[in-house]
């Protein structure tokens, strides 16, 4: 193995992973912005003609829960990032310790002297 061999495995090992990672994190994010979106844009239209005219106890309450679901869709967000992170991790740190532990054991390093594989989470 030579360093671009390393280099083409980390970014195979990658786009394997974060292929599905981030077309998960995009339709999760295309879904709820547009449901959110809907949810902003009926309570306003609702608030200049509608029921919320008059009404400003219900008006906030209607703030209050698209904000409830706002934050909760910034926290699934996050939550969805760290998994894609620690994809990523597992598979660089695959590639690099799987590297290093093939040149030492052709080079003849016996087994229990090889790098332990590190721990797959951040």
């Amino acid at each position: 193995m030579d360093h671009q061999q390393i280099l083409n495995d980390i970014v195979a090992a990658l786009r394997g992973e974060l292929g599905s990672g981030f077309s998960t994190i995009r339709g999760f994010v295309e879904s709820q912005g547009r449901l959110l979106a809907k949810q902003a844009e009926d309570i306003a239209k609702s608030r200049v003609a509608g029921s919320l005219a008059g009404d400003d106890e219900l008006f906030q309450f209607f703030l209050d829960n698209l904000e409830r679901n706002a934050e909760n869709m910034a926290k699934s967000i996050v939550m969805l990032t760290a998994l894609t992170i620690e994809k990523a991790w597992n598979a660089v740190a695959g590639v690099l310790w799987g590297a290093i532990r093939t040149i030492l054991g052709g080079a003849g390093v016996p087994a229990s002297l090889l790098p332990p594989k590190p721990p797959y989470n951040i």
